[in-house]
This record gives C-alpha cells, sequence and structure tokens, in this order.
C-alpha cells in the first residue's frame, strides 16, 4: 500500500490486494479490510479485485456497525482474462466517475503514415478508473487507477496462437521486450487520459494517477506515466525516505511498483506520503 496526505487532511491510497477471488476468502477479507481501516485514506484506489460481490463484503468490514467506513458505493472496473480489475473507494463526493477500456492500445509511429507497429495485438485488460472527487478546502480532484501488465516476459506465439518456447537469449530478451513495450503502450494510454484532463480544466487541474504500475520509478514505462514539461507528474514517493521506498519484494529484493503521482498543483499540497 501506498498513500500521500494532503492539505486539508485528505489522503489518497493505492493497495493492490492481490488475486482477491473465490473461495476461502473470509480472512483475507478480514486482512485487507483491517489495513484499509488502519490507512484510513479519503480515496483508496484498488487493484486485483474480482467478483464486485466480494468488493462488497470487503467494504462490510472496514468498520463495525454498518459504516462501511464512510465510504460511498465502490466503483468496478472491467476484468481481465482472470477475472480481476481495478477499484475505487471513496469518502469524498463524486462529481464525475469512468472506466475507460480501448480493444488495442496504440503504439508510436516513427512518421506520418506508418502503419501501427503492432496491430491490435496490445490490448488494455483492466480497464482504467477514473473517478473526480470534490476535496474539502483543496477542490476538484481528478483520480486514475491503474494495473499494468506484470514484469512476466511475453512469450512469442506463432500463426495459430500457440507459444514458442524461446531457444536462445535472445529469444528470451524479446519476451521481455514484448512486455516492456505492453506496459509502456499502457502508460502511454493513460497519460492521455491525464493530458485531456489537465487541456479541459487548465493549468491549475489537480490530478492523480495511482495503482501497480508494474515498474520501478526509474525506468522507462515510469517516465512515460509522468511525462515531462509542463503537466508532468511528481513522484509523492520523493517525500519518503529512499531506504523505506518499497511496496513489495521480489526475489527477495525491495522494491517500489506501486505508485501515487499528482500534478503539480496537487503536488504543492503534498504534506507527507508513506508505504
Amino acid at each position: 500500500m501506498h498513500d500521500a496526505g494532503l492539505a486539508m487532511a485528505v489522503t489518497l491510497a493505492t493497495f493492490n490486494v492481490k488475486d482477491l477471488l473465490e473461495p476461502r476468502v473470509d480472512a483475507k477479507l478480514d486482512w485487507i479490510a483491517a489495513a484499509i481501516a488502519r490507512c484510513d485514506a479519503d480515496v483508496v484506489g484498488l487493484q486485483e479485485i474480482g467478483p464486485p460481490a466480494l468488493l462488497d463484503a470487503l467494504v462490510d468490514r472496514i468498520a463495525p456497525s454498518g459504516s462501511r467506513g464512510g465510504y460511498l458505493a465502490p466503483l468496478v472496473g472491467t476484468a481481465d482474462a482472470r477475472g480481476i480489475r481495478c477499484a475505487l473507494l471513496s469518502r469524498l463526493p463524486l462529481v464525475h466517475a469512468h472506466v475507460h477500456t480501448t480493444d488495442a492500445l496504440p503504439f508510436p509511429v516513427f512518421r506520418v503514415g506508418d502503419p501501427p507497429p503492432f496491430g491490435a495485438r496490445i490490448p488494455l485488460r483492466r480497464g482504467i478508473m477514473h473517478a473526480r472527487v470534490d476535496a474539502p478546502g483543496a477542490g476538484l480532484v481528478d483520480v486514475f487507477v491503474a494495473h499494468f501488465k506484470s514484469s512476466r516476459p511475453v512469450p512469442l506465439r506463432d500463426a495459430a496462437g500457440t507459444e514458442v518456447a524461446p531457444d536462445r537469449p535472445r529469444g528470451r530478451a524479446e519476451g521481455t521486450v514484448r512486455g516492456m513495450s505492453w506496459r509502456a503502450a499502457e502508460a502511454l494510454f493513460v497519460r492521455g487520459l491525464v493530458d485531456d484532463v489537465q487541456a479541459a480544466r487548465g493549468e491549475g487541474a489537480m490530478v492523480a494517477m495511482m495503482g501497480d504500475l508494474n515498474d520501478v520509478p526509474e525506468s522507462p514505462v515510469l517516465r512515460v506515466a509522468r511525462g515531462e514539461g509542463p503537466g508532468e507528474l511528481l513522484d509523492c514517493s520523493a517525500r519518503v525516505e529512499p531506504r523505506a521506498r518499497y511496496s513489495t519484494l521480489h526475489d527477495g529484493r525491495r522494491i517500489q511498483i506501486d505508485h501515487a503521482l499528482a500534478s503539480a498543483p496537487l503536488y504543492a499540497l503534498l504534506t507527507s506520503a508513506r508505504f
């Protein structure tokens, strides 16, 4: 979990709950609900949510006496083939909510008129959750919740769709490049959504992008998501002591793949961040 506290006592958080699927989830629901209650965030972006009914059961457990932690009805995104999706919980009034989907993610060409390099080979598997909330004393904040492709290599497939096992290091490296290209395409897609909000709302637009982006802060994928120049998103984890900047253990290493990024007007209100 990664959260960022803003002036006016507004808190945003992101949390990959790891395969919230049936069966035998009672203990897991209790654990996740307790973690969300401890975080006490006003807006929570969730990843790897399974059936919406489980999300409702989770919210019911966040606080006793049926208060549901003060959260409104959950916002639920579209699921991938495994049945997991992004979701968003908010205590703040919702002004707008939308799930952004597309059948295929476009990829940049080198010259105008070039054919799309990958056609429709890169789908957006999990919809991007977008909510505009009214934050007391701060104003309207657009929050995007995303869950990018994992760092696992993407295998080559033959014309029939069957996986082709690599037999040399070059082939294995190609799988890594395919995976990185997929995450980069997702990052470009969300970056475009942020651009649209900033163009519509002007230089003062307060925007947050949160979620499990499955890449580290210095990666090309995160550079794409943040953008450069006017409209750049800033990394809230920069406020965290370096040795505490991690959100998962991978092969025994502490790494940060969960992120909370904020536009400059929103980042200016940042008072603290923590994992």
